[in-house]
Order: C-alpha cells, then structure tokens, then sequence
C-alpha cells in the first residue's frame, strides 16, 4: 500500500476539505480526490463523508483511523531507521591489503586519510590473492592488491613497485646488479602467489613457501636458506636483515586499487578511491 494515499486522506480529514490540504501537500484537488478514491477501492470500503461543509470520516474510517495512524508511524520508523542504517554503512570502510602493502604505504597513507575523514570508521583485511574472494563475497569494499588478483573487478592502478633480488648478508656478489639467472643458481624461495614465480624456468631448485605475508620469505632468506625476488615494499622492516640487490633486467609488480561495483557517491569506499587517486596522480607506465 502506497503512503501517500493514507497521507492525502489523514490530512484532508486534519484540515476539514480537499482545498486546504491541497495547499498543505501540494497537489492538485483533482489528484487529492484520485488518491482517495483509489484508497478507498483498494480497502474495499467508504473513508470519508464528503458533505458542502467539507470532509470527515465515516463511520468505517473511524474504526479504522488507529490502524492507519499505527501504518504510518511504522512507515517513518522504517524509513528513519533505513536512513540510519544507510548514513552508518557509508561512514564505514573496510579494505582490504597485501601484507606488503600494509607495512610500507598503509600506515602512512591512512594517517592522511584519517586527518581529512575522521568521521570514518576503517577495518583493514591483511591476506593474500585470496582477497579476491573477500571482494566478490563484500567482506572487503575496496582492495590493494597487485594487478593480476585485481582482474574482473573495477581497477585503479596506482604505482609500480620494482622487484629486487633478496639474498643473505653474507652472499658473495659484488656486482651493483644481480640476473635473475644467477639467483637460480640457488635455492629460490617461492611462493606460488609471486609475480616471480611465473618467470621462472621449469626445474628450478625451489623451496616453495605457502604464505601471504612474504616476511617469512625473507627470515628464511635471513638466515640463509636460499634468494629470493620480492617487492620493494616487502622489505619495509627488513632493512639490515638480508642484502638486497637491484635485477639487472628491471622487473615490477603493478599496484592498485579494486572495487567490485563503482563506489555509490558521498560512501567511504567513492572518499577514499579518490583520495589514493590524489596521492599517486601519474598513470603507472608499461612495466618493461
């Protein structure tokens, strides 16, 4: 049943003819009349008595009136609290981020965000490629992931983040650069999630590591288990613990932003896609 009926019958019957509740609801006496009508056919029975001295209820729409006043409050409870609902769900953000993101940009990046939206409430994801699942499922509105986990969903890139050789302290190499073909040479250690992984010849001598976090890649590299080839970002407090050595043929991981629907105007998720935009304003170039 539409309100508006009941609306148009209550406030006719409030103001005492369909000419003064015209000019209170705005319509036309034409459509009063209409809407009244159609109510009173959709119920099955007469509401009003309608006389040269205006309009009242009949003796049916006074048994009904606590019926129709009980409607209508229950219709603006429901439309106040789906507004409430509604203001608490765009004041909410939920990322999520690749651990290495988490540790090199995240911080700093929400600091800057909570300075510009502190009415924003933010839970952060950490994991791997299996963000993808908790973006198509909704437990995650927006996702920092590498371009591949990113496929099929809305993509912002925002940065390329160079790979580099790991190896340990006391690897012998002097050289300002490392081939990847030297570090093969080694026990590589892998997890089937890199970028990497995908470039490395069938053979290989792997020590495949099963982890989103590549931290324990690089303790393991820390202690002189085998090399490895990470984002730049993993390293973020690793600095000191492993030698890390640009690749003479420059590889990089594309980083950015995914959405599984665009972001609804003025919600969480639309403030901070546009926020990232601001603070990685040049267009990542094609990796080489």
């Amino acid at each position: 049943m539409d309100d508006k009926k009941l609306r148009a019958l209550l406030t006719a019957v409030q103001c005492g003819s369909f000419g003064k509740a015209t000019a209170q609801l705005g319509y036309t006496q034409s459509a009063m009349t209409h809407l009244v009508n159609k109510l009173e056919a959709e119920l099955g029975c007469t509401l009003l008595s309608r006389s040269s001295h205006g309009v009242r209820l009949s003796e049916e729409g006074e048994h009904l009136l606590p019926y129709m006043q009980d409607y209508l409050r229950a219709s603006d409870a429901l439309r106040q609290e789906a507004a409430l609902q509604g203001e608490s769900h765009n004041h909410v953000l939920r990322i999520g981020c690749f651990a290495s993101i988490a540790r090199a940009r995240l911080p700093a990046l929400l600091a800057k965000f909570r300075k510009l939206h502190p009415e924003i409430k933010i839970d952060v994801l950490v994991g791997g490629y299996e963000l993808a699942a908790a973006l198509e499922e909704e437990r995650v509105q927006l996702a920092l992931v590498e371009e591949s986990c990113g496929r099929g969903f809305y993509w912002t890139p925002l940065t390329d983040a160079p790979l580099v050789a790991v190896v340990p302290p006391d690897f012998p190499w002097q050289e300002d650069t490392i081939p990847l073909e030297r570090l093969l040479q080694e026990t590589f250690l892998s997890c089937p999630e890199q970028y990497v992984a995908r470039l490395l010849p069938p053979g290989s001598p792997l020590l495949e590591v099963t982890a989103s976090d590549d931290a324990a890649i690089l303790s393991m590299v820390a202690a002189g288990l085998g090399v490895s080839v990470l984002s730049s970002f993993s390293l973020a407090g690793y600095e000191g613990q492993v030698q890390v050595l640009p690749l003479s043929e420059p590889l990089f991981r594309r980083l950015g932003a995914a959405v599984k629907t665009p972001p609804p105007a003025n919600s969480a998720a639309r403030h901070f896609l546009a926020f990232l935009k601001r603070q990685y304003p040049n267009k990542p170039t094609d990796n080489p």
